[in-house]
């Protein structure tokens, strides 16, 4: 492998005996704050706010550590899905009359067929 990649066999051992490095415990420490406040908030808030919790707690991090952590381990947050109103029956447009009366029940396929279509954008809103 040494000869295939044209480095010293002493590189290569040099490299398998290393210890982590003072950057990288720096990183996995932070990396164990980030997840527990990510936890913590229900999985709920973005890197600014994270940021701003964990510089609430005392930790010092900056945001850049924060976004590429979350990044680097697919730390995401929840996306809230707003409510959003499809229908307005406050209006004095025409009303079709209701043919089936509720009464869903087919003899036969094809027989009645329903819709709604209020999600819809059209000229008139």
């Amino acid at each position: 492998m040494c000869r295939v990649l044209k480095i010293k066999h002493s590189s290569y051992y040099d490299w398998i005996n290393r210890d982590i490095s003072q950057q990288q415990i720096h990183r996995n420490q932070f990396e164990l704050l980030v997840r527990a406040a990510h936890s913590e908030s229900k999985k709920r808030y973005g890197a600014d706010r994270l940021h701003a919790k964990l510089v609430e707690q005392g930790h010092d991090i900056s945001l850049y550590m924060v976004r590429s952590i979350r990044e680097e381990h697919g730390i995401k947050c929840r996306r809230h899905k707003r409510f959003k109103v499809t229908t307005n029956s406050d209006h004095n447009k025409l009303v079709y009359p209701n043919i089936l009366t509720q009464q869903f029940d087919a003899k036969r396929p094809n027989e009645s067929w329903v819709s709604d279509i209020t999600y819809i954008w059209t000229n008139e809103g």
